[in-house]
């Protein structure tokens, strides 16, 4: 789509890598010489990371909750409206295959946040075990919503100038639904947005007008993320692992009913 040119183009002035992703989609990796002002950005202001490589896959009907507990690690359905939580998808014989971030976005609709270049395969498989569930699944890439993120201490309040309220995951910004919801990386302060595609552009726009704001790329969400002792797939952990000796487990509930890969052999 067009707005992946116009948002990588603000990312490519500063001399920033990309890699790419399903669908072109791009995911801004490192920033030449920029690496101390954006952790700087994390500690003492905030950082604006684009996830928009991040699939987000919506799972709405009466039976979505039930399907997707059954489908990953974590207890979906003690999550409350608003609420986000990391998750992961398992093989049958209980290794790591993906790991997700489950967004209980509406009385009946989750969110699963894939990493990226992962949304294809997630989507395959939850497209696979979905047979007579009364659900509907939808990729709000296509044309809905993407991912951005605000972490850092001042992330609350540059939120709440474009309109964002604290105690609400629903506001409206220049007229379209935005949802966020509070995550924290470890104890650094993060929300992620959900932004609709047509004000995605002016949402970046006016955040970066701010003081102490500016964009990060992965390096930088890396530094803070092992300064938190938060491991993240791929690099700390792989489809080798069994999520105990990962050390996620944060990531399961150990008092719901089956999933997939439950029982490690």
């Amino acid at each position: 789509m067009e707005i992946y040119k116009i948002i990588d183009e603000l990312h490519l002035n500063l001399g920033c890598r990309i890699q790419e992703f399903e669908g072109g989609v791009g995911l801004p990796t490192s920033y030449s010489d920029r690496l101390a002002e954006e952790i700087n950005l994390l500690l003492h202001g905030c950082g604006l990371f684009d996830l928009k490589a991040c699939w987000l896959i919506s799972l709405k009907g009466i039976d979505a909750g039930t399907f997707l507990q059954g489908m990953v690690t974590s207890d979906v359905l003690q999550l409350e409206v608003g609420e986000i939580q990391s998750s992961l998808i398992c093989s049958n014989k209980g290794k790591i295959i993906h790991h997700l971030e489950i967004f209980h976005s509406d009385e009946d609709e989750w969110i699963v946040i894939c990493d990226p270049g992962e949304g294809r395969a997630v989507g395959t498989i939850l497209d696979n075990f979905h047979i007579r569930e009364d659900l509907e699944l939808r990729l709000l890439n296509s044309g809905e919503m993407l991912r951005i993120d605000l972490s850092g201490p001042d992330a609350e309040k540059i939120a709440e100038k474009l309109g964002y309220f604290s105690d609400k995951i629903k506001w409206t910004f220049e007229g379209e639904l935005v949802l966020t919801a509070k995550f924290n990386l470890g104890k650094l302060p993060r929300l992620i947005n959900l932004v609709y595609t047509g004000v995605l552009q002016k949402f970046i726009e006016r955040i970066l007008q701010n003081e102490k704001v500016g964009l990060i790329g992965l390096e930088a969400f890396d530094e803070m993320r092992c300064l938190e002792g938060v491991p993240r797939s791929g690099v700390d952990y792989g489809r080798d692992n069994f999520p105990q000796e990962a050390g996620l487990g944060d990531h399961i509930s150990f008092n719901k009913g089956c999933y997939i890969g439950q029982e490690p052999h």
